[in-house]
């Protein structure tokens, strides 16, 4: 996703996301899910500049929906049709719009985190380097493994291999996983004579941004979300 320049922490975004999840659990109101997800869909096309955000959104929402009205829809009590009835159907309806806003306030909550500026945002705080780095890391993992995967197959496709189901496992699976392995282990050497595990605080060269405001606000907004899901 593009991503213009931003003041904002990502552990402000981290955190507004997530309360979004206290309050649309907690509301548990179809009404309130759908503001939710329009509401994210305008954050998100704002930030991205494209509809990324709503066509990931989408493309999570639809085979959950597919899924509920599957699980649901035939076991209501006003049958309209063989294997279909009106209160199964709303119920999946409901839940289907739960998910989506969830999925919605979560995607519009990463258009605004990039995985270094999150990992330098833990790294000062609290919770130290290590969470830091290894928060890092699994966000790395889905697109170094994407990455690596290519890399093998065109290996393969150079050296005239074919690849099929019978040598998938050697030639594609084996390589992708030392790659993998062999480079966590090389950075896991550089992380240690960089000091990883030496107690204290850590300074950062160029810090994300961050404000008293939105230190004030990482507290005030669960908070609110909290109060706001209980009324």
């Amino acid at each position: 996703m593009p991503r213009t320049r931003t003041l904002i922490n990502p552990l402000t975004a981290l955190v507004t996301g997530l309360s979004s999840w206290i309050l649309v659990l907690g509301v548990n109101s179809w009404r309130f899910s759908v503001a939710v997800t329009l509401v994210a869909w305008a954050v998100g096309a704002w930030r991205t500049r494209n509809c990324s955000v709503i066509a990931t959104t989408a493309l999570l929402a639809v085979p959950t929906a597919l899924s509920m009205l599957l699980v649901h829809a035939p076991y209501g009590a006003e049958r309209l049709a063989p294997l279909l009835t009106r209160d199964g159907v709303v119920t999946a309806a409901e839940l289907t719009a739960r998910f989506t806003a969830l999925m919605a306030a979560l995607l519009a909550a990463a258009a605004f985190i990039r995985v270094a500026d999150l990992a330098k945002a833990l790294q000062v705080s609290p919770l130290g380097p290590r969470v830091a780095y290894i928060v890092a890391a699994a966000l790395q993992l889905l697109p170094q493994g994407r990455r690596t995967v290519g890399v093998v197959r065109d290996a393969n496709r150079l050296a005239g291999r074919r690849i099929h189901a019978g040598n998938v496992i050697p030639r594609v699976a084996v390589p992708v996983m030392t790659q993998l392995l062999t480079a966590n282990v090389q950075k896991s050497r550089a992380l240690e004579t960089a000091g990883l595990d030496l107690p204290g605080r850590r300074t950062v060269l160029r810090p994300v941004p961050d404000s008293p405001a939105q230190q004030v606000a990482r507290v005030l907004i669960p908070v609110a979300a909290v109060v706001g899901a209980l009324l």
